[in-house]
């Protein structure tokens, strides 16, 4: 049980850092092949951690305080139910992403130039659900 819990905290200790502060670096590296194809399969990990984020944060509009938090967590079928919400936004922004980058590599003829665009076109449409939600 330690090995595992000790391999997960590494995961996690890697990858959050990695999956954070990727949209910083896309730019510059969808413009080397290596970086282009590193951004091609780290960047929807990184955009379905963004998502989830400001899927979750938008949603209870945690600004306002905590207890605004536990009302609107309450009133949208309790911790379960937004857990299974944001485990949708997460893996949908997931998936949605690959689609779009596969869809631009099918369709582009520079795909490096819009590969950022494209990894991260799902945080874009979260932002604009919850904009028309509002």
């Amino acid at each position: 049980m330690l090995k595992w819990l000790l391999t997960n905290l590494l995961v996690l200790v890697i990858f959050i850092p990695v999956a954070a502060l990727l949209p910083l670096a896309a730019v510059a590296l969808s413009r080397d092949p290596d970086g282009a194809q590193f951004l091609f399969w780290a960047g929807p990990w990184s955009c379905c951690l963004w998502t989830l984020i400001y899927s979750q944060l938008s949603a209870s509009k945690s600004w306002l305080g905590v207890e605004r938090v536990r009302r609107s967590r309450e009133a949208s079928g309790g911790l379960l139910h937004t857990s299974i919400l944001a485990c949708g936004w997460m893996l949908g922004s997931l998936l949605a992403s690959y689609c779009a980058e596969f869809l631009l590599l099918v369709s582009a003829r520079h795909p490096a130039t819009w590969l950022p665009a494209a990894t991260y076109s799902p945080l874009a449409f979260c932002w604009l659900w919850r904009k028309a939600r509002a």
